[in-house]
């Protein structure tokens, strides 16, 4: 099962980039916490491939969960040395 979504970004001066990000993928299994890292990963590299940044309200929009998940979740995976791009509000 996968699942793939156009989401959009804002950028300076008002525009909108448009990023086709996978939200779903075979590799999601396990239990939730390990589930819901790995698609956080790929949200945040997709993103940056396409030349755009995710903030964590759009992190929680799409992956439906809090914003204080999604700062635990990442504060996990910077210290298993990962490099997370994400845009400032």
């Amino acid at each position: 099962m996968s699942g793939r979504l156009t989401y959009w970004v804002a950028e300076g001066g008002g525009r909108l980039r448009s990023l086709r990000l996978t939200v779903c993928a075979e590799e999601d299994r396990g239990g939730v916490p390990a589930v819901r890292r790995r698609r956080l990963l790929r949200l945040l590299r997709e993103a940056a491939h396409q030349g755009g940044r995710l903030s964590y309200r759009d992190l929680s929009v799409i992956m439906l969960t809090s914003k204080a998940t999604l700062k635990r979740d990442m504060s996990y995976l910077r210290r298993m040395g990962h490099e997370l791009p994400l845009r400032r509000q």
